[in-house]
């Protein structure tokens, strides 16, 4: 006997439906505050581990989020292949919570970084260049835009 599905079954992105549970969030920011502790734990500087949090953050995200194309999930059949996991958030709408906790985290980590440390011992250029290079690729303006054809495929 066929299964019977509703339209909103079949609409949801498995890819990035999981974002909608609170608990992600929480276990988003924990993560974040245990590279810091375990960071802080390695070197001296506590001011300097934020620094390396926001790096690795901008690194990580920048990868996973705007990097990264298509989905995992079959049942999807190549509807989302071309776009990646920050175009398929909130099914392409922008201002929604998920989108604006993604913009908002590299911001409060770039604080935390340049004004948690001397910064004659600080990369300013390289806090900076990180969080331009996040928040210029999350621009609703830059929505499914590809410089110079990288990532096109």
């Amino acid at each position: 006997m066929p299964v019977r599905r509703t339209v909103s079954e079949v609409d949801v992105n498995k890819n990035t439906n999981w974002l909608n549970y609170p608990s992600v969030w929480t276990w988003y920011l924990a993560v974040i505050v245990l590279g810091w502790l375990g960071i802080s734990a390695l070197i001296d500087d506590a001011g300097l581990a934020w620094t390396y949090v926001h790096l690795v953050h901008g690194v990580a995200t920048y990868y996973l989020l705007h990097w990264i194309k298509g989905s995992p999930n079959p049942e999807d059949q190549g509807k989302y292949q071309a776009l990646t996991f920050w175009e398929q958030v909130d099914n392409e709408a922008y201002g929604t919570r998920n989108r604006k906790i993604f913009t908002v985290v590299p911001v409060v980590l770039f604080v935390l970084a340049t004004h948690g440390t001397d910064f004659r011992k600080q990369p300013l250029g390289l806090n900076l260049a990180v969080v331009v290079i996040l928040l210029v690729a999350k621009l609703p303006a830059l929505h499914k835009v590809r410089f110079f054809g990288i990532n096109k495929y």
